[in-house]
């Protein structure tokens, strides 16, 4: 028995492999797209790592923020891209330690997560971190990681400020007076 897959065969009746090879041949087709689309994503995290990312802080040289135990501070600077090529800013903050040796691994948010910077795009860059509430006050120094920045790392420096004390009116403290002689 002979089975045709010619479509002219069989009086214009397509043969029985002809529907699977197109549909195997779109499959391969769209395949080959996610699998280029995903390798140039993941190229965009990995690279590139060509120096050229610029970070403009406000203050000279430093990044500064400070907050409240138990509130958060938030990190702001400009970020360039001087690349030839797209990159992928995805800043990392290192862990942060006090002139007395305690370390704090700060939780970062960041809003999107990552962002994507055209040749010549600039961006402002705002980390906001959760300082917890048993943080002892004092100044933080760390660093801010960015692929691709010329100087490897920016210098970072966090102040956990003293929380307010609560203040005693003067009614409270008549209140307390008057009924302790009772």
């Amino acid at each position: 028995m002979r089975v045709a897959n010619d479509p002219g065969d069989s009086a214009g009746a397509a043969g029985p492999y002809a529907e699977l090879f197109r549909l195997q041949n779109e499959f391969q087709t769209r395949l080959a797209e996610e699998t280029l689309r995903y390798l140039r994503r993941l190229q965009g995290t990995l690279g590139p790592a060509a120096p050229g990312t610029v970070v403009l802080p406000d203050s000279g040289g430093e990044v500064t923020a400070s907050g409240i135990p138990g509130g958060s501070a938030t990190l702001r600077l400009e970020v360039e891209n001087l690349q030839r090529m797209h990159c992928v800013l995805t800043p990392l903050l290192s862990p942060l330690v006090a002139e007395s040796g305690i370390t704090w691994f700060p939780e970062v948010e960041l809003a999107p997560g990552w962002q994507l910077l055209a040749p010549q795009e600039t961006a402002d860059l705002a980390l906001t971190l959760r300082l917890p509430a048993t943080l002892p006050p004092g100044k933080y120094h760390g660093a801010l990681l960015l692929q691709g920045f010329r100087q490897g790392a920016l210098p970072v420096a966090v102040t956990a400020e003293a929380p307010p004390k609560p203040r005693k009116t003067a009614a409270a403290g008549k209140r307390r007076r008057t009924g302790r002689g009772r």
